[in-house]
């Protein structure tokens, strides 16, 4: 059996025993079920664009992987429906109802209100979390909260975008500007109090208006 002689061990342990008591103490006055105060931060990728679903279905149309493949007609197809600023596939809509299924129970039961969102302006991201700030908002009105401070807190941020901005073939496209954005997609999902942060050329104009041409590696670096 080994004894510690060392005074200043003996102290040390002491004080590590005192301490382990005390936060032993801490944990007894937290009660299950008891809000504590902590952030969680969800970083969501958007779902399936429309241009997916163009490059897919020209595959299959033009033999795409084939023998046959018809490269001319797999470009003019691309180009005649190919989008800057795409809403959301047939399956992009999916996983964005999947999304919702799955965020709103746990933002519903532990999170705080309201919750706050920082969206990207591009068509396919607000989209994405769409589905999520209506059944967050219905789930307030069930509760009976809808009274009180809304369920979300929305910022579409200008700065959040996909590499290269918004372009055609290195042609600019402005993309939507804030009352687009709240006309087509926010409004009718009853989200009426959104801000707007990084619209460089001002909220009226488009989110992708001040530029040049395609965003190059340097300059997104900076941004």
């Amino acid at each position: 059996r080994y004894t510690n002689h060392n005074p200043a061990q003996q102290q040390t342990n002491a004080n590590m025993a005192s301490s382990s008591d005390n936060k032993k103490d801490e944990h007894e006055h937290i009660h299950e079920g008891q809000v504590r105060r902590s952030i969680s931060i969800r970083l969501i990728r958007h779902g399936e664009s429309q241009n997916n679903q163009v490059y897919r279905d020209a595959r299959r149309i033009y033999g795409g992987g084939t023998p046959d493949f018809d490269l001319q007609g797999w470009l003019q197809y691309v180009d005649d429906r190919r989008s800057a600023d795409p809403g959301l596939s047939d399956i992009g809509r999916i996983q964005a109802k999947k999304l919702a299924q799955y965020l709103e129970p746990h933002l519903t039961n532990q999170a705080s209100r309201p919750v706050r969102f920082v969206v990207s302006p591009m068509r396919r991201t607000i989209e994405t979390i769409l589905p999520t700030l209506v059944a967050l908002n219905n789930s307030n009105i069930d509760t009976g909260e809808s009274d009180k401070e809304g369920a979300c807190n929305v910022m579409i941020n200008g700065f959040y975008h996909e590499s290269e901005g918004c372009h055609t073939r290195e042609k600019v496209e402005p993309g939507m500007n804030a009352q687009q954005i709240n006309a087509s997609l926010l409004n009718p999902a009853f989200v009426n109090n959104a801000s707007f942060e990084g619209f460089v050329s001002g909220e009226e104009n488009g989110w992708w208006a001040h530029a040049n041409g395609p965003e190059n590696r340097p300059q997104s670096e900076v941004r």
